[in-house]
Order: C-alpha cells, then sequence, then structure tokens
C-alpha cells in the first residue's frame, strides 16, 4: 500500500497556480492532475480517486468548502489541503474543522508545500494500514466466533447421545433410577432432540447464575456449623 505512487490532485480556477503546483508536485515524483473548479475536480475523484486534494477554497461555482464536504463525506480517506490567501486563514481554520488535514497559503513556498504533501501521505496511508488492521482482526474474529459456536454445537450434540445412553440404561439395570435421581431434573426425561437437550442446558445454567439450589445453601450452613 504504501508503495503506491500517491495520486495529488490539484483545484485551482488560475491557470498559473495550477501550473507551479502541477511542476514542483510532478518533479518529487507525484502522480498529479489539475481541475479548475469543483465540478471537475468532483468528477475527476469520482473517476480516478487521489490520495491528496490540494484545494483552492475561493473559486468561482461551487467553493472550495463545499467541495471539501462532500470529499468528506464520499472519500474520507483522501487526505484535503487547503489553499488559501494569508488574509483568509481563519476559513482555511474552519476547514480544518470541517475535516481538512491542513493548508498552505498563497503564494506558495516550495518546501512547504511538498512537506504538507508528503505528511498528508503518510497520514493517509496510516489510515488506510490501520483499516486493514481492523478489517483483518474483524475476520478473524468472525472466524474464530463461528469455529467455536461449531465446536459448541458438536459439544452438545455429544452430551445429548450420552443423556439418551443414560436414560436407556438406567431403566434397564437395577437402581437406574437411583441414577437418575442424581441428575438436574431437567436432564431426568428422555429429550428427543438436541435443541430440547440444548434448551435444557440453558435453564439448567440460568438456574445456576440467578440463585444457588437450597440443598447447596443448607449444605453450606452445615459446613459452617
Amino acid at each position: 500500500m504504501n508503495g503506491e505512487r500517491a495520486r495529488i490532485l490539484v483545484v485551482d480556477d488560475e491557470e498559473s497556480i495550477r501550473s507551479f503546483l502541477q511542476r514542483v508536485l510532478q518533479e518529487a515524483g507525484y502522480d498529479v492532475a489539475t481541475a479548475a473548479n469543483g465540478q471537475e475536480a468532483l468528477n475527476k475523484i469520482t473517476e480516478s480517486g487521489a490520495s491528496v486534494v490540494c484545494l483552492d477554497i475561493k473559486m468561482p461555482g461551487i467553493s472550495g468548502m463545499e467541495v471539501l464536504r462532500q470529499i468528506m463525506a464520499n472519500w474520507p480517506q483522501t487526505c484535503v489541503i487547503m489553499a488559501t490567501a494569508v488574509a483568509d486563514a481563519q476559513t482555511a481554520v474552519d476547514a480544518m474543522k470541517l475535516g481538512a488535514y491542513d493548508y498552505i497559503t498563497k503564494p506558495f513556498n516550495r518546501d512547504n508545500v511538498l512537506l504538507t504533501i508528503k505528511r498528508a501521505i503518510e497520514k493517509r496511508n496510516l489510515l488506510l494500514e490501520n483499516e486493514r488492521h481492523r478489517s483483518e482482526l474483524e475476520k478473524r474474529v468472525g472466524e474464530q466466533t463461528e469455529r467455536l459456536q461449531q465446536q459448541f454445537v458438536e459439544l452438545v450434540e455429544t452430551l445429548a447421545r450420552e443423556q439418551r445412553l443414560i436414560y436407556r440404561l438406567a431403566y434397564s439395570q437395577r437402581g437406574g433410577k437411583e441414577l437418575l435421581s442424581r441428575l438436574p431434573k431437567e436432564l431426568q426425561e428422555p429429550l428427543s432432540s438436541v435443541e430440547e437437550y440444548s434448551e435444557a442446558l440453558i435453564r439448567i445454567l440460568r438456574r445456576g447464575i440467578v440463585k444457588p439450589s437450597r440443598a447447596s445453601r443448607d449444605s453450606s450452613k452445615g459446613s459452617r456449623g
């Protein structure tokens, strides 16, 4: 992912500024596209995507702030750097509150532009890497949950078979009923299906969680006495 060549989209209604930024960024090794207005910018992002958008705040037609809102809503992993005159610095700060990564002021300083672009790409790569890790973790958790559910089903099926076997043996031997009486009451009757056995286990577990049996309380009192 980090090895991909970053695609930068420069959006400005002034051709001289677009040409300057395109030349500076291409010399630095970036894949650069340009757009002269907000609608063209949105069209190009839709068609080809962009790692970073260098976006002028004041443009005719769709404003830079509106373009920023649409990018944040539809392509939240794209880093947006606002371009503005010094006098509009507060507007750039407001843009950052809407999700812009940073801003650069006109007239542009070449080194500052490149440093800001570099940091924006690093942030984007980090976001993408975190998203990849999250997706992989969710996948592993889902797979593990599925395995545990299957193991639980197999365990219940085994226990259900054992319960049916115990019930048959108990009624085929002397004293067998006494053996059944030692089991929880939910298991003292024949259970015809795995579902019935599973429901019986749940009732047993719930009863144990809610409160101990009376016999257990009496036994506990006796041991303290």
